[in-house]
């Protein structure tokens, strides 16, 4: 079932988002997040500066944010310390993060056409909110570790 919605405010609450975006290649990116949040019609995203997602959303504007259930698990865990970057940038390498340009393929998770981006959604996810904006802001306080987006 395909519900849209129009909240004020929107905390998913969720320990876990899969972000799917699209490499400069056309191939696609999948990575878990754990900060995604709405206020009024501003999507808030807690990203990492070093990885794959936020150049990717800098350059296309547009994602799908997946909701895993407890189903998938697995396949989040799959996406562990992997990156779209190659090379892995040096604070990764640090933490033990190796480049995975199928990261599809190495969670086990499909990849699922949208309506209205060019990020696919998650098969397996049983909940998925599409994203694309007209700009792209980085916090005026990013750091290398961390990035705001809206």
């Amino acid at each position: 079932m395909h519900i849209k919605s129009e909240p004020a405010i929107l905390y998913f609450g969720t320990p876990v988002v899969l972000i799917s975006t699209v490499n400069e290649d056309g191939s696609y990116n999948l990575a878990p997040m754990s900060s995604a949040f709405w206020l009024g019609w501003r999507c808030v995203l807690g990203l990492s500066a070093a990885s794959k997602t936020p150049q990717n959303l800098r350059r296309t504007r547009e994602c799908v944010l997946n909701l895993p259930s407890v189903n998938e698990v697995g396949a989040v865990n799959r996406l562990a310390r992997t990156t779209g970057t190659d090379p892995v940038p040096e604070v990764k390498q640090r933490r033990g993060y190796r480049f995975e340009r199928d990261k599809f393929g190495i969670s086990g998770l499909t990849p699922l056409a949208s309506e209205t981006v060019a990020a696919p959604r998650v098969s397996q996810c049983p909940c998925s909110s599409k994203r694309s904006s007209r700009r792209y802001m980085a916090s005026p306080t990013m750091t290398r570790r961390n990035a705001g987006v809206c």
